[in-house]
């Protein structure tokens, strides 16, 4: 079965909308998906980036644009009154979690901050959201996690990624939640 890689991070608005029809198309187009965890912010500064938001129209449009994407698609949103978000500890929890659960897990936490307006970065409510999983806040800190999500992050950029959401099909990406359609063409072979 051909597959993509969805590079993503959390505290991304449009890696949520991403998240939340990526099975669906790739179910559809019989293309499996690797989720991976990544963090925007070490991506930022590697490739001299800023998030959309720091550019005042662009930041007015986000939200129009975000709520377009919600009602076209049917997915639940609402704009994070605690954005832009510091996910460092999201994002290592997802990384140390077990393969089988981090899709759960990650739309959990897109949920918390895309739907219920909660703070990610508050690790209360990480812990809170992770649920009987919530362990893996503690393993956030271990060496080997850090490493883990660090790595992820690099090789993400070593691809040509800038930003989130990104789609990886044979080493050529596809960035944005616009470009979901084109990356499953291609992973199908289209």
């Amino acid at each position: 079965m051909p597959d993509i890689q969805f590079y993503y991070d959390i505290a991304s608005p449009y890696s949520y909308v991403a998240a939340a029809r990526i099975e669906r198309v790739a179910a559809d187009a019989g293309v499996s998906v690797r989720w991976v965890p990544f963090l925007l912010g070490g991506v930022f500064r590697s490739v001299g980036n800023t998030m959309p938001a720091a550019v005042p129209a662009r930041g007015a449009y986000l939200l129009t644009d975000l709520n377009r994407w919600a009602k076209r698609d049917g997915i639940e949103f609402k704009f994070s009154s605690s954005f832009p978000h510091n996910s460092l500890l999201c994002m290592r929890a997802l990384t140390a979690a077990p393969a089988e659960l981090l899709i759960p897990l990650s739309q959990a936490l897109f949920r918390a901050a895309w739907v219920e307006d909660k703070d990610i970065s508050d690790p209360a409510i990480v812990t809170e959201v992770l649920g009987e999983y919530a362990h893996l806040v503690e393993a956030a800190s271990n060496p080997e996690t850090k490493a883990a999500l660090i790595q992820t992050t690099s090789e993400a950029v070593d691809l040509g990624a800038f930003g989130a959401p990104t789609f990886v099909v044979n080493e050529e990406i596809y960035w944005g939640n616009d470009r979901l359609e084109m990356a499953i063409e291609a992973a199908r072979g289209a």
